[in-house]
């Protein structure tokens, strides 16, 4: 009994099949029990708990609850009707579209003996007259108020009378295609015209080149092909290229060689390659694409063909009687756009955008809200301080970001080969060497030469202290005599010592201080062991302990 029980739990209750997926029946449960009637009867737990029903029974369901709405509402709208008058809506969702052309009802008779109308044939035809019943063929149409009262498309098909052009009823009208203006046709503006015999003589122009121009007329990649010329005019050209090969290969032969083409005779070979060289060759030339023919009658043709037509350039009014010559003018003046803030010259829209974009609009870094000139200062500002939003692609080493010299911990690896390339301490400086030439003292730069020399040698210098009636090396050294000599401020004592504690006012006398602690002496003496902490001391040593030795030198490099 259990076994039979669990092979119905399997079954569809509303269509009894068993291959399908079964849900529970959890909405439109009373709509279900109405549907089933009262005749049969069913469990408690089945009517609540165990209504399985397959997915196509359940979307039977669904529609019979939606049409069950659908009556309800109209009933309800019916009774407001009754209750007050309304105009009646329909509820539907489907509309009615009217055609005309098809809305015809034909109704056939099997004896059809259609009667025409003599009027209606251009020849007379005898019409039989008979007091039989009329068996004709009887077409019904249907009226509507939209029918046009044009007696050509009105039709009365009454038993006497028919007109037999049924087909202009049936046959529907195409409906013509409406094309779209192409960009080019709202830029131009065309007009045809027809030229006379003195314009197209006019516009023919005589050209007399030499055959070496001609030559040097032709196609980089095609020797054979000479540009912008007919193709007959073409041949003609090689053949006589053909014929001064055969002449210049002649041997000398009593009088002079004789050329081929116009039986002109020279004494050389050397003369006959000058003289084809400078051989003319007549052609006719186009007014207005510069195409090149021997023969007038095509160039005739050629213009009547292709510069027929006046192209007129709608923005600047400026007729072309050839297309190629409007592109070119439409390309160099209306489609060239130039950038308003540094004059660069693009051929698209989107180009000038993206310049203008990256190079002379503000840009704005997402994260600190700063603002920058231009998008590559902001896409080095990204790189040098944001590197994490930067280099998504590779992961940040903080390992291979840490200069070990200068004990400096970088963001990023960017930043640290950046300090790498640039910072002082890892650069090497190279000192230049600019000699004095009177001295020979040198100098690391041209302009603190030109002052050293102004000032000792010439005794001259831009740099003048009227006060005192001084010269100066350069303008710092006369704005510091002038504010501590003559205005009589306090040198401010900001350089501190970091073992006694005391103040001095230049880094070069803290330094020397220095080594009066450590015992340093780096200045040593060129003529003997003794050493010295300021470079001022050993001067003086050299020139009061040394002095021969120095008079000595002085006279040796005299």
């Amino acid at each position: 009994m259990n076994a039979v029980k669990s092979e119905l739990d399997n079954v569809c209750r509303g269509c009894l099949c068993v291959d399908r997926i079964l849900m529970p029946l959890n909405k439109n449960v009373d709509l279900f029990f109405i549907l089933l009637g009262n005749e049969l009867s069913i469990s408690e737990d089945s009517k609540y708990y165990n209504i399985l029903l397959c997915w196509e029974c359940i979307a039977l369901l669904k529609k019979a609850e939606v049409f069950r709405k659908r009556v309800q509402s109209a009933h309800r709208y019916f009774e407001r009707i009754l209750s007050s008058p309304i105009t009646i809506r329909a509820l539907t969702n489907l509309n009615t579209h009217k055609k005309d052309d098809y809305d015809l009802i034909y109704v056939e008779n099997e004896n059809f003996e259609p009667k025409i109308k003599p009027e209606a044939l251009k020849f007379e035809i005898p019409i039989p007259i008979s007091n039989e019943p009329d068996n004709s063929c009887h077409i019904k149409e249907e009226n509507y108020d939209e029918d046009d009262d044009d007696d050509d498309n009105n039709f009365d098909y009454d038993a006497e009378e028919a007109k037999p052009d049924v087909s202009s009823f049936v046959k529907k009208e195409k409906k013509k295609k409406k094309y779209k203006i192409s960009p080019l046709g709202k830029r131009i503006k065309t007009k045809s015209i027809k030229y006379t015999e003195e314009e197209i003589n006019k516009y023919i122009e005589q050209v007399d080149y030499s055959l070496k121009d001609v030559l040097a007329m032709r196609h980089e990649k095609k020797p054979n092909r000479i540009k912008n010329m007919e193709t007959r005019c073409n041949v003609y050209i090689m053949k006589l290229l053909e014929t001064q090969k055969k002449d210049l290969s002649k041997r000398l032969k009593g009088d002079g060689i004789t050329c081929s083409e116009c039986d002109a005779v020279v004494p050389d070979q050397e003369s006959m390659k000058m003289h084809w060289e400078s051989h003319p060759v007549s052609l006719l030339r186009c007014h207005f694409c510069g195409l090149l023919s021997k023969s007038r009658k095509n160039l005739t043709y050629h213009t009547e063909a292709r510069h027929s037509i006046i192209y007129s350039c709608t923005l600047c009014n400026i007729e072309f009687r050839a297309l190629p010559e409007y592109y070119r003018h439409d390309r160099e003046l209306h489609r060239t756009l130039i950038c308003d803030y540094c004059g660069k010259k693009f051929q698209q829209k989107s180009g000038i955008e993206r310049h203008i974009k990256h190079n002379h609009l503000p840009a704005m870094c997402y994260i600190c809200n700063f603002e920058f000139k231009r998008k590559n200062y902001l896409a080095e500002h990204m790189k040098l301080l944001h590197p994490e939003h930067k280099e998504v692609k590779r992961k940040i080493v903080k390992e291979l970001a840490y200069c070990v010299e200068c004990d400096l911990q970088f963001a990023s690896e960017y930043f640290y080969r950046r300090h790498l390339r640039y910072a002082v301490a890892h650069k090497r400086r190279i000192r230049a060497k600019v000699p004095c030439p009177d001295c020979g003292k040198i100098f690391s730069r041209k302009s603190y030469m030109d002052n050293h020399y102004k000032l000792i040698h010439v005794r001259k210098s831009q740099h003048y202290c009227e006060l005192c009636d001084k010269h100066f090396i350069n303008g710092y050294a006369i704005r510091t005599h002038k504010k501590f000599v003559h205005e009589k401020y306090e040198k401010p004592k900001n350089k501190i010592c970091d073992i006694c504690g005391r103040g001095f006012h230049t880094n070069r006398v803290l330094i020397n201080h220095k080594r009066t602690h450590t015992g340093e002496r780096p200045h040593k003496c060129s003529y003997c062991p003794a050493a010295f902490a300021q470079n001022v001391a050993r001067k003086t040593h050299e020139k009061t302990q040394h002095k021969h030795l120095l008079q000595e030198l002085k006279g040796f490099s005299a």
